[in-house]
């Protein structure tokens, strides 16, 4: 491995940022994304003294990601730069960092020794196509000693041909993006310096999201044992000697557990579950909560369900006590209960973004990814009893040195039936007062998803070509109780539709500048759904862009990666409702649609299969209704792999709306 080592600092970067001043700063173009870092997964050090971080880079000119490992001292300081990978862990003792890297033969887990300032290959990592789901975590952890690894990877390969015919006899056939494999994944551990892995678990079954017990001797993880794991979602939290390989069935529960974390007195486990019966790996109506058993078995007893908010991340902190993660109005807040009491208290929020926590081993200290509106992700450390939190990292100083990134303004409405429903609006780049400006609606994914405080590049892109921006949280989303977020079920298009309307209705009202005219749509997967639905209500939007978009829920059930979905939003297996899915189906409704269409959408997209912007496409164009369909070759849900392709999915939907009479002012 040929190490990259960069030293970048503090001094410096601050200097870039303050040559900017704000005179001499432009609104962001399409050119200016490649200034956008990506910041993830940071880790304090044992001692508090160092926080690893990932940091991406979208390299236009080569069209590839890379990402690297980035070391900067928790107390502010020079950034260094220490080699290509990914998900950083310190070692107990502080000296070594384990993370994920390098390809082929040699990519899996590397170690990198801070003292010889080299790294090591130590395990090979093999992955299935099987789609286990967003929540399942195929990483990997220290022992409490630092002798060992243990990690999760699939089965060998295969030895069949690529032209061989695929069979297919299960009904979690489907990837993101491809056909799954009957490759399991299970647990093995691996000396920490290299060696021999010794296989944990094996079978027929699927093993993930896994931790150590404090004294070393076993690891609690996730399984689905039943009959069939393809046909629910019964993760259940199991327990493994890691030196016996013996197997201890921890819960049994018709819900899905998940994220376990042993408590340090080695005496209790929390984990995240969902309890009803119906799930998915998609997007879930129902709330996550966290909750806490004894290690040795029995009853979860749940710790959250008072905040009424979704829980999404937790952490053990040494003294006993939990830090977690909540959805909050558009924000996400570090919270932290106490299981002894269950009281419940808040540690760091505010109009901004928190997660991805870690803290030192006293548990003094925390860092985290912070991120707004107008700030894309940055890492802050704060104090544990909630002190001041500070920014440590610098990723973006050069984007904010260049470019004027808009803020927006939080409104609140009434739904369509008096719901209050929370939004945001930003205004156009140079807004002046006396002019009239265009607007589109921005329809979030999910459905359970949520807009807020977190940066979202298509937002400061339209607003620089002079279009206001409007965002909202309709019923659905997450981060307003369980109620809210039930909103959609068995409805979609029903409740949020007027929540989004009300939104738009309630924007006019209160801006006069913005022209009713000149009014557009847009959104992807769920959001393109509601795009494609909103034309079938409404003439009032000159054009509308529909991203990976459903308009068929009945082909969507059959085709997708997430029948699923469908099951948890109408009520189960829809053989005998065909009509209920039809009813909610833009399709359905084709015949009133005026409006001009932009479809773009992944080619190998299994989350939302491309035959769904094309049934409604073909549609349009056979009734004479002005529609183009755009596909992006290799591109999964989220026109992200290829940054051109991103960027071309941008400028194409802005060009959209221009083309139909959007920008400039008037």
């Amino acid at each position: 491995m040929n190490p990259i080592l960069r030293i970048l600092p503090l001094a410096a970067a601050l200097a870039v940022a303050a040559t900017g001043a704000s005179a001499q700063r432009h609104p962001m173009t399409p050119a200016d994304l490649s200034l956008v870092r990506g910041v993830n997964d940071p880790r304090l050090s044992p001692d508090g003294r160092w926080i690893a971080y990932t940091a991406s880079t979208l390299d236009y000119a080569a069209d590839s990601t890379s990402g690297e490992i980035v070391l900067v001292p928790a107390a502010g300081g020079a950034a260094r730069r220490l080699t290509r990978g990914s998900m950083p862990r310190w070692s107990p003792d502080g000296r070594r960092i384990a993370f994920m890297g390098g390809r082929g033969e040699r990519g899996g887990i590397w170690v990198w020794d801070l003292d010889a300032d080299s790294a090591r290959f130590v395990a090979r990592v093999r992955t299935s196509e099987h789609f286990l789901g967003h929540r399942a975590v195929k990483g990997f952890a220290w022992s409490p000693d630092g002798s060992r690894i243990a990690y999760t990877s699939a089965d060998e390969e295969s030895a069949a041909s690529p032209t061989d015919p695929r069979v297919v006899d299960r009904i979690l056939y489907l990837t993101r993006t491809g056909l799954s494999d009957d490759r399991r994944t299970h647990l093995y551990v691996v000396p920490a310096g290299g060696g021999a892995p010794r296989q944990l678990t094996s079978g027929t079954y699927d093993e993930h999201s896994l931790a150590w017990s404090p004294d070393g001797s076993r690891l609690v993880f996730i399984s689905n044992r039943s009959a069939d794991p393809d046909a629910n979602y019964s993760d259940d939290l199991w327990i493994v000697d890691a030196n016996s390989g013996r197997e201890t069935r921890l819960t049994n529960t018709a819900g899905t557990e998940f994220q376990p974390a042993w408590s340090a007195d080695g005496g209790s486990i929390a984990y995240l579950a969902n309890v009803r019966t119906i799930n998915t790996k998609d997007s879930a109506p129902e709330d996550t909560h966290l909750y806490v058993i004894s290690a040795t078995g029995g009853t979860g007893r749940e710790l959250t369900r008072p905040l009424d908010r979704r829980v999404t991340e937790l952490a053990w902190e040494p003294r006993g006590t939990l830090l977690f993660v909540i959805n909050d109005q558009g924000a996400t807040a570090i919270h932290r209960v106490d299981p002894r009491s269950a009281r419940i208290t808040p540690v760091v929020r505010g109009p901004f973004q928190a997660r991805s926590v870690s803290m030192d081993r006293a548990g003094s200290a925390i860092a985290f990814i912070r991120t707004d509106l107008s700030h894309p992700a940055e890492v802050w450390t704060a104090r544990a009893d909630g002190g001041a939190a500070r920014q440590v990292s610098r990723e973006q100083d050069e984007l904010h040195a260049r470019v004027e990134l808009p803020v927006a303004d939080s409104i609140w409405v009434r739904g369509a039936d008096g719901t209050p429903v929370q939004g945001w609006l930003m205004k156009p780049a140079g807004w002046t007062a006396g002019r009239s400006y265009p607007m589109v609606l921005y329809v979030h994914g999910g459905p359970h998803g949520m807009y807020g405080y977190n940066f979202i590049d298509a937002f400061p892109l339209l607003a620089a070509r002079g279009y206001a921006v409007l965002f909202l949280n309709p019923r659905g989303s997450t981060g307003y109780g369980q109620t809210f977020a039930d909103g959609t079920v068995n409805n979609w298009g029903g409740g949020d539709y007027g929540d989004l309307m009300a939104g738009v209705d309630a924007a006019l009202a209160r801006n006069g500048w913005i022209d009713s005219t000149r009014l557009y749509v847009a959104g992807h997967s769920y959001g393109g759904f509601m795009t494609n639905w909103i034309v079938t209500r409404t003439p009032r939007f000159r054009a509308a862009m529909a991203g990976a978009s459903v308009s068929n829920l009945v082909s969507f059930y059959g085709t997708s990666v997430y029948p699923d979905l469908i099951e948890t939003e109408f009520g189960g297996v829809p053989v005998n409702d065909w009509n209920l899915l039809w009813q909610w189906s833009p399709l359905a409704h084709v015949s009133a649609v005026r409006t001009p269409v932009l479809f773009l959408n992944g080619e190998a997209d299994n989350d939302v299969p491309i035959t769904q912007a094309q049934e409604m496409y073909m549609a349009l164009r056979k009734m004479g209704v002005e529609a183009r369909m755009v596909r992006y070759p290799g591109e999964g849900h989220s026109i992200n792999f290829r940054p051109r392709h991103h960027q071309d999915y941008l400028e194409r939907m802005i060009g959209w709306f221009d083309a139909h009479g959007g920008a400039p002012a008037r």
